[in-house]
């Protein structure tokens, strides 16, 4: 099975767009084209800095902690641009105060966990409408469900590889900009 990818990273010999494949190389992700074949050493990453005029997704991130927001901001930077928050509540103040395309959220945080977050976040008109991602090491049966009780667009589970990360807020990034007049 393989995925397109929205920002259409091209086929560095043929100029073909490139589909990701999740897990084909020893479970790992790899590129490929119909024409030449797979690009196991040619990251997502490496694809997506050589697209031209590619459409940055503005992200806000949010986890207690500060090594997990480093860990993402440094994977996502150059492909999305990432802003991070430690607190619930600061991240309710940012979503409401700038425009995202999406918001990853950690569930266990100490004070207001993500589920309250996300509640808050879909309550609000101001930030209902932008897509909220799940990230979380909980690995319980009821959690997707929850999180689309709560009106959450995706669940990943840590450790979460880029490649995978930036499929689901593209995905999620391309929605909300077709939902929008």
């Amino acid at each position: 099975m393989s995925i397109e990818l929205e920002s259409e990273p091209s086929c560095p010999y043929c100029g073909q767009r490139l589909s990701l494949v999740p897990s084909r190389w020893y479970g790992r992700a790899v590129l490929t084209c119909e024409q030449c074949g797979d690009f196991p050493d040619y990251s997502v990453r490496t694809a997506l800095n050589h697209a031209a005029n590619q459409y940055r997704p503005r992200v806000l991130l949010v986890d207690d902690s500060a090594a997990h927001l480093e860990l993402y901001r440094s994977m996502l930077d150059g492909i999305a641009i990432p802003m991070t928050s430690t607190r619930g509540e600061e991240a309710i103040e940012l979503a409401r105060s700038q425009p995202f395309d999406a918001i990853v959220l950690d569930v266990l945080m100490p004070g207001m966990d993500g589920w309250e977050v996300c509640r808050r976040l879909k309550e609000d008109p101001a930030t209902g409408e932008v897509p909220v991602v799940m990230l979380t090491s909980l690995d319980a049966v009821d959690v997707p469900a929850r999180a689309r009780q709560l009106g959450a667009a995706a669940v990943l589970m840590k450790p979460c590889p880029v490649e995978r990360l930036m499929l689901v807020l593209n995905a999620a990034a391309r929605h909300r900009r077709a939902e929008s007049p």
